[in-house]
């Protein structure tokens, strides 16, 4: 009995060892904790994409067309760049008939440079033969910039401080807080403002100038680079040809509509009691476009195809890709068509690459 004791006590600590070696023992599984992944999220644009966008306003200088303009560059969706410029006019007097006649500039003020001649009067009268390398010396001198010189001051303040950094006098509108400045606020800091607003809208706009006209063109883009909403205006004048004053009309093409009467002559002729409602059932059996619906024959090919930059009028009319063969959707654009692909060019080449 004694013997058979000792046997199940060795037997229970041979279990024992065995079982500490893990010969024999199995253990517990273990549920790895489970891995949280956080979401990520993109973090939200302030503009809607990145590229050019301009504000404009028109005026009337010295009783001719002008319109100012502030462009704001937006790179990976943060403001780089203001730019500032004037487009001013001049009025001709043909002295044999004694008829004014109202054109833009070739060139803007910034084109210009130094031969905008800000301060030419006062370098002039110190010089004999004054001339513009001399009139730069003299500016220097005098401690005095020239028109570009004190935008590019502007578009620097702005740049580093914000837009609406810049004050001005209360009574003579002169820019007081931007040293080298001595220019009014032509109402930069207005249209500085608005063109933000536009790059955060995504409403891009381009402008083209012709004789006293002024083409315009606008779309929506995306930071994708998909563009939609293109529309083609014009805002014309209403100048004085005898009294030599000139100012703007009140509505452009496109709010004039129907009322812009392109072909209205051709159909009054045919009705005792013309009325716009005749006129457009007129246009219609007579297969005519109005203004505004010929120039949406191009946006809405450029819609559907891409803008093309060899896209050019034929024969001052309709459309072309090769300079010979007309375009069939542009078929019914009858009206002098180049200034369109012009301003459309313009827009388009204020998208982002």
């Amino acid at each position: 009995m004694k013997k058979l004791f000792v046997l199940f006590v060795a037997l229970v600590a041979l279990a024992v060892v065995t079982g500490c070696n893990g010969n024999t023992t199995t253990a517990a599984p273990t549920t790895a904790a489970p891995t949280t992944v956080a979401p990520t999220t993109e973090e939200p644009r302030e503009f809607a994409a990145d590229g050019e966008f301009t504000a404009y306003v028109v005026g009337v200088q010295s009783n001719a067309p002008m319109v100012t303009t502030v462009t704001v560059t937006i790179e990976n969706d943060e403001i780089t760049g203001y730019f500032i410029d004037c487009i001013q006019g001049k009025r001709t007097l043909n002295e044999t008939t004694q008829v004014y006649s109202f054109n833009f500039n070739a060139s803007s003020k910034k084109e210009l440079g130094f031969e905008y001649k800000m301060h030419w009067s006062g370098y002039a009268a110190t010089d004999d033969t004054p001339t513009i390398e001399e009139y730069q010396t003299w500016l220097t001198a005098n401690s005095k910039n020239e028109w570009h010189q004190q935008a590019a001051l502007i578009e620097a303040y702005w740049l580093a401080n914000g837009f609406d950094s810049v004050t001005a006098n209360a009574e003579t509108s002169v820019i007081d807080n931007v040293a080298g400045v001595t220019i009014k606020d032509g109402g930069y800091t207005d249209l500085a403002a608005e063109a933000v607003q536009l790059a955060k809208d995504g409403k891009m706009q381009a402008i083209y100038t012709s004789q006293d006209d002024l083409y315009i063109a606008t779309m929506t883009v995306d930071a994708e680079g998909n563009f939609s909403e293109l529309l083609i205006d014009v805002l014309q004048g209403t100048p004085d040809t005898a009294a030599g004053t000139f100012a703007w009309n009140t509505k452009t093409k496109q709010e004039l509509g129907l009322e812009y009467k392109m072909h209205w002559s051709g159909y009054a002729a045919t009705d005792d009691t013309p009325t716009i409602e005749e006129y457009e059932t007129w246009l219609e059996e007579n297969d005519k476009l109005e203004w505004f619906q010929q120039v949406a024959l191009i946006t809405e090919w450029v819609e559907e195809n891409g803008w093309n930059e060899d896209l050019a009028a034929l024969n001052d009319r309709g459309g072309t890709l090769d300079g010979t063969t007309a375009v069939d959707a542009l078929a019914g654009v009858t009206v002098r068509s180049q200034s369109y692909y012009d301003v459309l060019a313009d827009l388009f080449a204020k998208m982002a690459e």
